[in-house]
């Protein structure tokens, strides 16, 4: 049916958008390059994002990080520049922090109410509703459900797809792969004119980083902002 796994991309995405979902293909993450990433965004949380004037990306991982790691306003708690530099103590250098709290600052995201404290404005996490990863393969299942599994290092529905036949036959074999579909990888069995959920994708054991998934999302608010 398919000659190149990039075949069946266009079908893929089809599926993905027709929910309502941005996507953009050849998705590189901290580990690797995933062939399909769709978002939809949460309404209500981007109205108050730009109503706060946060309209700039968070477009590194140090910078989500450092942003998930200082208190909310509204908890009425603060954190100082030094506790925070030793949290991050040895990985991220302590002048690395301070610029990249700097930016943050600089950016409307983080504000100081007294010398030295830092607290969070916030009110919009998650921006998303949905975060959906898929990985094409024509026939390299095993692989492909590695990657579908480490994609839910980021991802709240993680998908492996396969061309039709080869679907059902992983479906009717399913518990080949039950570490994997226990884990909350789904399969996507995909053909020319569309695509079928075999078995639904989800988040059974909260594997995602936090950080990483907020750098992902802002990948999409970025040029969701250049297209507006």
């Amino acid at each position: 049916m398919f000659a190149r796994e990039s075949d069946m991309a266009a079908s893929a995405a089809g599926w993905m958008k027709s929910s309502g979902m941005t996507v953009k293909s050849e998705f590189i993450t901290p580990w690797g390059i995933c062939d399909l990433v769709g978002l939809t965004f949460n309404p209500n949380n981007v109205a108050h994002r730009l109503h706060l004037k946060q309209t700039r990306a968070v477009s590194s991982i140090t910078r989500a990080v450092l942003l998930l790691l200082i208190p909310d306003v509204e908890t009425k708690k603060s954190i100082s520049l030094g506790r925070l530099v030793r949290q991050c103590a040895p990985s991220i250098p302590e002048e690395v922090v301070s610029d990249e709290t700097a930016r943050l600052i600089t950016d409307r995201f983080v504000v100081s109410p007294s010398r030295g404290r830092l607290q969070k404005v916030n009110g919009w996490m998650p921006l998303q509703d949905r975060l959906v990863a898929v990985e094409l393969k024509l026939s390299r299942i095993d692989e492909a459900m590695q990657q579908a599994f480490n994609n839910l290092g980021f991802a709240e529905e993680s998908y492996v797809g396969l061309p039709v036949e080869v679907a059902r036959r992983v479906a009717a074999n399913a518990s080949r792969w039950s570490d994997y579909f226990d884990a909350g990888v789904g399969l996507l069995s995909v053909a020319r004119r569309g695509c079928q959920v075999l078995v639904p994708a989800r988040n059974a054991m909260n594997w995602a980083d936090t950080a990483i998934q907020l750098y992902c999302v802002e990948k999409f608010w970025r040029t969701r902002l250049k297209g507006s």
